[in-house]
């Protein structure tokens, strides 16, 4: 057994490493980590006396949230008496959290501690990509595996990671320390050449919960912290070039669309299929137009001169919970719902913990969700394959910690 959990903490550490610079990485990975869990219920072995069940139980309303996605298809298919195979897809791969949780909890600690310099590397890895595909920011490209906008926030939330954990390290250990701070910048650093706004609006959410783990800091040190945060923003906004040029097309789309004379501009578009998705919603509130109805459902918006031809010929919907109500209407409300604040709810009863390792592990798991959330209002994040052991793979990993830390200082029933 204990080969085996070294085994599944090095494909934790191989996924923060490869998921973002090696295609298909992120799917083999996921599906050793789910075959390693079928293992360990096999073997009929428990972690730490817990069975199988009584995990189940015992976060029960996490299970429920992570497979609501997939009884909201399945409503949708009741409804319209269609059935397709492969709409099951994306959301039983949510489903499977259960297992990647449950193989996780075989792990200690230790074990789970070392994951921290796969966040690292993967920050350094993913940056170096993000600027040799861009040019150094001379370019922007979509896509290679994964969008640019992903891509970004992604190796964001692997800095955001990084320096969060600094928290594992002894204060003499400078080295360390300084190389957390370096992914961080990593990540911020991508997220600059991304050239998305929507993951720019995500770094103020990352900073509002960095305020609110910090305990025992004088709120002077943290008023500190956010002026000088909002000066370096103010200095890259006024002398980088490509904050400047985003602002502006940002203002030249508003203006161009408030008054008729240009609505397919990059905002324009995203306000038509809001509105368009709305309209979709409110016409099939209870199940939505299906997830293959909704390039028919645009397609008759345009028809209809409700949106230009031009916005319906894109996939989603540009918003995450729009596009959701309007392809599985209020079962996809909910199901997108209770993937952003169910886990963020667990993590949020943790967030003012005496423990500091409890407490910054806590920060860790708001920051995805909050940050998938965030980007969520602007785009479609879980349309991407590698979303989904990203998401599933980091709650785990957050939450088996804080159990076993609490476990650790005494408090087993506190979690909950």
């Amino acid at each position: 057994m204990r080969y085996s959990k070294l085994l599944v903490t090095a494909l934790l550490i191989a996924f923060y490493i490869l998921a973002l610079v090696v295609d298909r990485s992120a799917g083999v990975i996921y599906g050793l980590l789910l075959l390693f869990g079928l293992v360990f219920l096999a073997s009929g072995k428990n972690p730490d006396d817990k069975s199988f069940i009584q995990l189940l139980k015992k976060y029960w309303p996490l299970h429920l949230a992570m497979c609501a996605w997939l009884i909201a298809v399945f409503a949708n298919q009741i409804g319209s008496g269609h059935f397709l195979g492969r709409t099951y897809d994306p959301p039983f791969r949510l489903a499977m959290f259960i297992m990647v949780f449950w193989v996780m909890s075989f792990l200690p600690i230790k074990y789970l501690k070392h994951v921290q310099w796969a966040w690292v590397i993967g920050a350094f890895l993913s940056a170096i990509k993000i600027h040799v595909l861009t040019g150094g920011g001379a370019m922007r490209y979509g896509s290679d595996f994964i969008p640019i906008i992903i891509f970004g926030e992604l190796t964001l939330l692997l800095g955001v990671f990084s320096v969060l954990s600094i928290v594992w390290n002894k204060p003499e250990n400078k080295v360390a320390i300084f190389f957390k701070i370096a992914a961080l910048c990593a990540g911020l650093y991508a997220a600059y050449l991304s050239q998305s706004r929507g993951v720019w609006l995500t770094i103020l959410v990352f900073v509002v919960i960095a305020l609110l783990v910090t305990k025992n800091i004088r709120s002077s040190y943290k008023l500190s912290v956010v002026i000088s945060f909002m000066i370096f923003l103010g200095a890259v906004s006024y002398f980088g070039d490509i904050v400047k040029e985003r602002v502006l097309v940002g203002e030249s789309d508003l203006t161009q669309y408030s008054v008729g004379k240009n609505v397919d501009t990059s905002l324009g578009i995203r306000l038509q299929l809001w509105r368009g998705s709305w309209i979709l919603f409110t016409e099939h509130p209870l199940t939505g137009v299906g997830v293959e109805g909704f390039p028919m459902a645009l397609e008759d918006l345009s028809r209809r001169n409700i949106i230009s031809p031009l916005s319906a010929t894109f996939p989603h919907s540009h918003n995450e919970i729009l596009f959701m109500m309007s392809k599985l209407g209020l079962f996809g409300l909910f199901a997108i719902l209770a993937l952003y604040c169910t886990p963020a709810y667990y993590f949020f009863r943790s967030i003012r913990d005496n423990d500091p390792e409890i407490r910054y592990v806590a920060a860790m798991g708001l920051a995805l969700c909050f940050g998938f959330f965030t980007l969520g209002l602007v785009d479609v994040v879980f349309l991407w394959w590698e979303i989904y052991p990203y998401y599933t793979i980091s709650i785990a990993f957050f939450l088996i910690y804080i159990m076993k830390k609490k476990e650790l200082s005494g408090k087993e029933n506190a979690i909950i």
